[in-house]
């Protein structure tokens, strides 16, 4: 498949995430192959990380330089996209779920696009001072439960498997993406 027949494909299997219909995951393909390809989405999303990177950097006193931070952002980059699905590798096994890994990583990476992009005027009103700190808090609180809901639907229907089950995947990938934004946090302020 051509990378915009791959765009237009992820982008309708997100659609169909965001109307909660169970029969899109039957759309995101199966396969080691379908799982690469919906790298792409990470392709796509890479100018959008660099705008929001650089406004950040523009917020912090001092204000380190782009080119110094770059290198490093660039690989918490690639980690991001990288270790939820290695590590959903061993978990989908784990619960019996692995002839299913493939389209729920799929449905997964096209989903990290949507979510960038949902995202992007939240985070650029929020950098520039444009909402008050209330409403960011706010908005802030009702993306992370939405984006929560998505991802338990995801789980729930992208690996068949029970909402518990669903509900503890979402809070282990929530733990593990604030544990790697304390740590990339860290790492900009040294």
């Amino acid at each position: 498949m051509n990378p915009l027949a791959e765009m237009i494909a992820g982008l309708r299997g997100v659609w169909g995430i965001l109307c909660f219909r169970r029969d899109v995951f039957k759309r995101f393909d199966n396969t080691p192959g379908g799982v690469a390809r919906s790298f792409l989405a990470a392709a796509l999303g890479l100018p959008i990380y660099l705008l929001v990177l650089k406004a950040n950097l523009a917020a912090i006193t001092p204000r380190p330089a782009l080119g110094a931070v770059l290198p490093m952002m660039l690989l918490y980059y690639v980690i991001e996209w990288l270790i939820w699905p290695n590590l959903m590798v061993g978990v989908a096994r784990r619960i019996g779920r692995g002839h299913l890994y493939f389209r729920y990583i799929v449905a997964y990476n096209w989903f990290a696009l949507a979510q960038m992009l949902i995202m992007l005027p939240y985070q650029l009103a929020m950098l520039s001072g444009a909402a008050a700190a209330p409403e960011i808090a706010l908005v802030g609180l009702l993306t992370t439960v939405a984006f929560g809901v998505y991802e338990w639907f995801i789980a729930r229907h992208g690996l068949e498997i029970e909402p518990r089950p669903a509900i503890a995947l979402v809070l282990l990938n929530l733990l593990v993406g604030l544990a790697l934004l304390q740590f990339k946090a860290y790492q900009i302020q040294f």
